[in-house]
């Protein structure tokens, strides 16, 4: 599949291909009881330009950190980054489809997914990559989710995008009835959003000349004027559980 340039162009010097921060990404980390001086195997799907990926290696210092991303694009972004902050014998990225990652069963302490398990779905993701933890592991996903109870308004407008949007509670029922033990949530606060739209913004302003990128440019933009208008009833929620 050919990626239009205006594509790229829309995220291109973002730090982050979606609402959230170093500060919310961590706070789900800390969630995991597992010692962080440990030698671990932990995958990162859906990397992007791998801001998380690279928070995971300096959080995991002992640890093998194995990302994947769809986009080449993005992952020679990631591959500077490895090799700005000396990773590249212990940080590895991959080309490949989170549809169908190329790991063995039971290979890895931990599985990380920032903003992404909603290309595949959130109950396929969760009961698909559940093969690639071990016993005992962690799998860490962030989904779009209610905060409160939505606007009729809201339901149709996310329907439209993404069919699994649901509340938090509803999450964590499909989380157990996979076999997972829930342990917490973490909600990626507002700020995180207006940081990234932000930034967001000056691009897609950038590509507004761009005939051929017109559509894209409005469906971006109406998505960011819609979450400033609802911002109080959906976020992305980290979900963090552990393979019984």
């Amino acid at each position: 599949m050919e990626i239009p340039l205006y594509f790229y162009l829309a995220y291109e010097g973002l730090e982050r291909l979606s609402p959230g921060s170093a500060d919310t990404t961590l706070k789900a980390i800390d969630k995991v009881n597992i010692n962080s001086k440990a030698n671990l195997n932990i995958l990162d799907i859906g990397c992007g330009v791998g801001s998380s990926t690279i928070l995971l290696a300096n959080y995991f210092e002992n640890s093998e950190i194995e990302a994947i991303d769809l986009f080449k694009h993005y992952l020679d972004v990631l591959n500077e980054k490895i090799a700005e902050n000396n990773f590249e014998d212990r940080v590895f990225s991959y080309c490949m489809d989170m549809k169908d990652p190329d790991f063995a069963n039971e290979e890895f302490d931990i599985v990380f997914a920032e903003s992404s398990i909603e290309v595949i779905g959130f109950r396929k993701g969760l009961k698909e990559w559940k093969r690639l933890l071990k016993p005992g592991g962690y799998i860490i996903v962030s989904d779009i989710s209610w905060i409160k109870k939505p606007s009729a308004k809201s339901v149709k407008f996310w329907k439209n995008i993404y069919s699994e949007v649901d509340s938090i509670e509803n999450k964590i029922a499909q989380i157990r009835n996979e076999g997972y033990e829930f342990i917490d949530y973490v909600i990626v606060p507002k700020e995180d959003w207006k940081e990234f739209h932000k930034k967001l913004e000056k691009n897609l302003d950038s590509l507004s000349i761009d005939k051929s990128a017109k559509e894209f440019v409005n469906v971006l933009k109406k998505q960011i004027t819609f979450f400033r208008q609802n911002s109080d009833e959906y976020s992305y929620v980290f979900y963090i559980m552990k393979k019984c």
